[in-house]
């Protein structure tokens, strides 16, 4: 019995790698996405304490100048906060992309081994038709021998 073989086998490979290619780079934004957001989590934490050694200093009655360099660090960490929300938003706007990029990626490859599932399930059937054409063929041969004896 012949071999099966798929026509559009390097078709098939090259959207699997596409498919993996996608897949290394959603991945890869996701890792992005997660090493940000830490930092915006530990830029917030910073501001929170920070803010709190601000109520200790009004409450110890602290020098003027103290809390003016407490409320310009204060003021730069917010500033710093909102340039990672952005960084953030950006961030998950690629991440979007790549999603949609993965999605459009498997989607073609389903769609060629859907047409690989075919071809082979025909395969089967012309080998299995094959098969029991050769058999019924034996089966006459045999009929006939045991017919002539």
């Amino acid at each position: 019995m012949n071999k099966f073989s798929f026509k559009l086998e390097p078709l098939y490979e090259f959207r699997q790698r596409l498919e993996e290619l996608s897949r290394k780079e959603f991945s890869e934004a996701l890792r992005t996405l997660s090493e940000e957001e830490s930092k915006l989590a530990a830029l917030k934490d910073l501001y929170r304490k920070s803010s709190e050694e601000i109520d200790k200093l009004k409450e110890e009655n602290a020098a003027g100048q103290e809390l003016d360099l407490y409320y310009t660090y204060v003021t730069g960490l917010k500033k710093h906060i909102e340039e990672q929300a952005r960084i953030i938003s950006s961030v998950k706007a690629g991440l979007e992309e790549k999603r949609r990029s993965l999605i459009e990626a498997s989607k073609n490859k389903k769609a060629v081994e859907i047409l690989k599932e075919r071809s082979y399930n025909l395969f089967v059937e012309g080998s299995n038709r094959e098969a029991q054409k050769i058999s019924d063929d034996m089966a006459a041969v045999r009929f006939k021998r045991k017919t002539h004896e």
